[in-house]
């Protein structure tokens, strides 16, 4: 049995090294065009995580300037189950926020950014950018797939947010 269970562990930190050629660090990235202004854009982003039902809550724990220290706990993550996570935020304002995790009690590693971009025509290009690292022995293709899903849904909720409030300023 310790026989198996050896091989198993083995193949699987194998498995892992052979999916070399998908570094973490590349992550994954999406963007959006919304129909509302930066400042539009940046209040529904912050609202989002208020909201987001991939997130039992997500708290600030201190904030200085633009810095901010952040805890979210994650729910119902594949193979994970629930991560609590210790995130420093840094903001530069309507432009992008910058998260790097400090700890968690799941992940070995999660980093990415918030862009916001001004375009003609009051658009406003929001991309989200991340990377996660769950330091369990498979596809960090997996890994991505996942993430690239769950950006995507939390893009289209940031960008329905911002167009509502957006459309609501239009009207007399």
């Amino acid at each position: 049995m310790k026989k198996i269970l050896s091989v198993a562990i083995a193949l699987g930190f194998a498995q892992q090294f052979a999916f070399a050629d998908e570094p973490v660090a590349q992550g994954v990235k999406s963007t959006v065009q919304i129909k509302a202004n930066t400042q539009q854009v940046w209040d529904a982003v912050h609202h989002e995580r208020s909201v987001d039902p991939d997130l039992s809550y997500s708290k600030v724990i201190e904030q200085k300037g633009s810095r901010i220290l952040l805890e979210q706990k994650f729910n119902s993550i594949p193979v994970v189950g629930d991560a609590t996570c210790l995130l420093v935020q840094e903001e530069t304002l309507l432009k992008r926020i910058d998260y790097k995790m400090v700890k968690s009690d799941k992940f070995k590693e999660m980093f990415g950014s918030w862009t916001l971009e001004e375009k003609p025509g009051g658009i406003t290009a929001l991309s989200l950018h991340s990377v996660l690292d769950t330091g369990l022995p498979f596809s960090q293709g997996m890994v991505n797939t996942t993430l690239k899903g769950k950006i995507d849904k939390r893009l289209e909720r940031v960008k329905v947010a911002a167009e509502a409030v957006a459309l609501k300023s239009q009207k007399p």
